[in-house]
């Protein structure tokens, strides 16, 4: 009942801010280019004596909307740039302007910066996929950070896990299978989200194709549905924004050299492949090649990533990309310990008696993987307020490869195993489909999505059914035998080998409103169903009966004030986010389909944007309550009262105080526990849990002289600190709290740049969650040209 209430609400809020909006009013639309014909970025654009303003894309492109008919004079400024104006007209829907030159003015550019150098170069807050809907950052009642791209290159970075230095929201961890896992208020979120679609890839990605990484934070099951494979999870999701094609012509070379071997090269190339200017081809290419700091592990690996954009008219743009990443590299699951082992004096990683600079494994077992993703975009405008967005994503990757796991058996013993993957395949197809109308009034806007998700995913693995001990280690006398491939192969031959494939697949119907009141008041609110089919799992050929089918509806509400004109605004948020649950018997000889488990957050924060977008900042509170967890009594029957609970306190700083000094900034303060538990488990009860940090923090520093004969030149330096992890919710052990700082010092100058980067300058020796010994101190050493 209450869900119908909230839907014929937002209906009827819907027709009525339609109603509003229509008026006598159009848009303008052109671009500006140099005097040499490329695109002009951040001109300023100006209806005179008017409130509309705007400025120029990266491609020169600007766009006014709303603007009542009339005549008006346009005006077009940057220091440094001849200013022009030039008259208009606006009486129809929408006005085209033709190409503005603006010409330099050498006088004032001799004494100026070039207002690109001056902007906050870390802040990038607009984005398609938060809302589906255009709104402001100001505007959204939700919590969303973004790692950008200028970024990631000051840093230097070279591969997926370092890009998330600089998130907000939790910690973060290389997963077993060389991608990244990200813990957000507390639950675990794989990077599986490309461009606002599902691309499950189970195998390791280079960061080159990657523009920007959007973590959305909270349950996102309304936009990608029930928690599965970690993909939607109940703290958040992070979406990878790859590089797109567009209208100009760049080649960049890259070259990286660095401690353990590192040599690393990379291309990013974009043309226009027509006279009309309008297709346009990019290629990313990375080749990455490093040992360990360990005693054994390698790491070679290349990414080849096209794309295409196709602007066939003005209504009609289609974004075509694909993305092949290739891997040999050896792969460690998370370590252990025997329980025997833990006590007052020895709770974590570092008081144990394993070499932090052993490996225990063998380069001869370095595992194979591949993926390949492919995406299709395509945006078709209906109408002046209606568009089609259709967005197809298919996925693949391949595994060959044994996961080493070393456990510490006594104090002086390392035992070793390996769990074989050999194959496994994994796929996905994820279509969706969503209706966008926009309409913008004097008084109302309304900006609605209503849209339709189909997810097919398949997961083929043969793997042999236990973890297959090898040699342990005696540490007094650390002798570590080899061992390839193909000797553990011929070793497990008579083993079982267990073949299983899974599948599932979800269909989607979802809507969502964002109504706003005279600038100032957003009221959003959203209603997703979803129908859930787990097939039945094939194990060695033979079916299963386990398949089982669920439906369940979740919403997202929100409501910001934003009285200040974009500087500052106070959101409040309601979402829900589901983890479907499989039948299963109660223990009483009855089998229950069981409702999903809910998580429900509530969060409440501010935005704050001073000094023209010099200072950016999200500071919120949230809680997320988490139910239906099935859980044992002490009769040992099944039912859906345990809870979990999530509540912290976020704040994200981005600062531009001066022009060339940028800081980035985020500090997290988390706690996640069980709440309501299984008989017999209660003295886990208010426990941490497994692998969540309670507090991160991470800042980076950077400044470039823009201007005399030191113009150029830059440094940087940043830290991450990551409290105490625990590996299981006993909480009496885990990784110790630790803090790392990072530097670098860069030159930049007409095409090409060259870098510096130091990371972890104190060597420290430290543990991620899972245990894997981490980088001590390293180096990077390099160059970037620009040959157009």
């Amino acid at each position: 009942m209450q869900i119908s209430k909230i839907l014929k609400t937002i209906i009827a809020l819907f027709l009525i801010s339609s109603t509003y909006a229509q008026q006598s009013t159009g848009s303008v639309s052109g671009k500006v280019i140099t005097s040499d014909g490329n695109p002009a970025s951040f001109i300023n654009v100006i209806i005179k004596s008017t409130k509309f303003g705007t400025t120029t894309n990266f491609d020169g492109k600007y766009s006014l909307k709303n603007i009542p008919y009339g005549d008006y004079t346009l005006e077009f400024s940057l220091i440094g740039m001849h200013s022009k104006s030039i008259q208009i007209q606006v009486n129809s829907l929408e006005t085209k302007i033709n190409d503005v030159q603006l010409d330099e003015n050498q006088e004032q550019l001799n004494e100026v910066v070039i207002i690109a150098e001056r902007l906050n170069q870390f802040a990038h807050k607009e984005s398609e996929y938060v809302a589906k809907v255009p709104l402001k950052n100001s505007n959204n009642p939700q919590s969303y950070s973004v790692v950008t791209n200028a970024l990631l290159k000051e840093q230097v970075n070279t591969d997926l896990a370092s890009a998330f230095k600089s998130i907000t929201g939790g910690g973060y961890v290389q997963s077993n299978d060389g991608n990244v896992s990200v813990f957000l208020r507390g639950f675990r979120s794989d990077v599986h989200l490309r461009n606002g679609g599902i691309a499950w890839v189970k195998a390791p990605i280079d960061p080159q194709n990657i523009e920007r990484i959007e973590l959305i934070k909270g349950p996102a099951s309304l936009f990608y549905g029930a928690n599965v494979n970690n993909i939607a999870n109940f703290g958040g999701v992070v979406n990878k924004v790859t590089k797109q094609a567009y209208n100009g012509e760049k080649l960049d070379l890259g070259y990286i050299a660095g401690s353990f071997d590192l040599n690393r090269a990379t291309i990013d190339y974009n043309t226009v492949l027509n006279k009309e200017e309008s297709v346009f081809f990019r290629f990313n290419g990375a080749y990455n090649n490093e040992a360990s700091f360990q005693d054994q592990g390698i790491i070679k690996e290349f990414m080849l990533a096209p794309s295409l954009t196709f602007e066939l008219s003005d209504k009609l743009t289609i974004k075509a990309n694909l993305e092949y990443n290739q891997s040999k590299r050896n792969l460690n699951f998370a370590r252990g310990v025997s329980g025997a082992l833990i006590s007052d004096t020895v709770n974590s990683w570092d008081d144990l008696n394993w070499d932090f600079n052993t490996n225990y494994g063998t380069n001869e077992m370095a595992g194979y993987f591949s993926s390949l993703v492919s995406q299709i975009n395509m945006n078709y405008k209906l109408s002046d307020t209606w568009t089609s967005k259709t967005n197809f994503t298919k996925a693949s990757s391949f595994t060959d490869a044994n996961y080493l796991r070393v456990v510490m058996g006594d104090v002086t013993t390392v035992n070793r195993f390996y769990l074989q993957l050999d194959p496994r395949e994994t796929q996905n197809t994820h279509i969706q489909q969503d209706f966008l109308n926009v309409v913008e009034g004097n008084k109302v806007d309304n900006k609605f999505v209503t849209g339709i998700s189909y997810l097919n995913n398949l997961d083929d693995t043969q793997r042999t059914g236990v973890w297959n001990a090898i040699d342990a280690v005696d540490t007094t006398n650390p002798v570590i035998t080899g061992l390839t491939n193909d000797q553990f192969e011929a070793n497990i031959a008579d083993g079982t080998k267990n073949k299983t494939i899974t599948k599932f697949q979800t269909l989607g119907f979802y809507a969502f409103d964002a109504i706003t009141i005279n600038k100032q008041l957003t009221l959003t609110g959203g209603l997703r169903f979803d129908r859930f089919m787990s097939s039945n799992t094939v194990a060695n050929g033979v079916e299963g009966t386990n398949g089982y089918n669920q439906n369940a509806l979740s919403t997202k509400l929100g409501i910001a004030y934003n009285p200040f004109e974009d500087k500052a605004s106070l959101f409040v948020n309601y979402m829900d986010g589901l983890n479907n649950n499989a039948p299963s018997d109660n223990g009483n000889g009855e089998i229950i389909t069981w409702d999903p488990e809910r998580a429900k957050q509530f969060e409440v924060g501010t935005k704050l944007d001073f000094f023209n977008g010099k200072l950016l900042s999200t500071i919120s509170y949230y809680n997320i309550n988490i139910d239906n967890d099935i859980i044992v009594d002490e009769n040992g029957i099944s039912s859906q009262t345990g809870e979990t609970l999530s509540k912290g306190f976020e704040i994200d700083l981005i600062a531009n105080p001066l022009p060339g000094l940028n800081i980035v900034a985020g500090y997290t303060k988390n706690n996640a526990t069980l709440e309501k538990v299984s008989f017999g488990n209660e003295a886990v009860l208010g426990n941490s849990l497994s692998y969540t940090p309670e507090t991160v923090w991470d800042f980076w520093l950077s400044y470039q002289a823009l201007k005399g004969s030191a113009k150029g030149l830059g440094f940087g330096v940043g830290a991450n600190h990551m409290s105490e992890i625990y590996n299981s919710t006993t909480n009496n052990f885990g990784s110790e709290a630790y803090t790392t700082v990072d530097a670098t010092v860069f030159y930049k100058k007409d095409n090409y740049k060259v870098s510096f980067k130091a990371d972890n300058i104190f060597d420290k020796e430290y543990y991620n969650g899972y245990g894997i010994p981490q980088k001590p101190f390293n180096f990077r050493l390099g160059l970037t040209y620009s040959l157009f």
